[in-house]
């Protein structure tokens, strides 16, 4: 198993991050939209943080995805860029709302060039 596919690792990964950031647990759980204790349990490798808790928390700490071993091909667009940018920064809810528009806009779009 891959170093970075541990839990522990994760959590000091974490953890070393926020320190390096002068963040306390109470800052930047505030910052991304958890309770301290949660953080807290994540920092342990008590838990493995969501996926979206995960983003959030390595967009605040500005820890490159690729220390976990996440590697990510950039398209050479730059507006794909930044909208993939916003949804790897959006929470759950956020995420079926930009669902249903598009959802939305291409039904309508069909319904047009039909």
């Amino acid at each position: 198993m891959q170093e970075y596919e541990n839990k522990n690792y994760i959590a000091k990964k974490i953890k070393l991050a926020r320190k390096q950031s002068n963040l306390t647990q109470q800052e930047l759980a505030e910052k991304i939209g958890i309770s301290s204790k949660q953080l807290s349990r994540i920092e342990i490798g008590a838990f493995l943080p969501s996926l979206i808790t995960f983003l959030k928390i390595i967009d605040v700490l500005k820890i490159d995805i690729r220390d976990f071993g996440i590697t990510i091909n950039p398209t050479k667009n730059k507006l794909q860029n930044k909208l993939l940018k916003i949804l790897y920064s959006s929470s759950d809810k956020e995420l079926e709302l930009y669902f249903d528009i598009i959802s939305v806009l291409i039904k309508n779009s069909k319904k047009i060039k039909n």
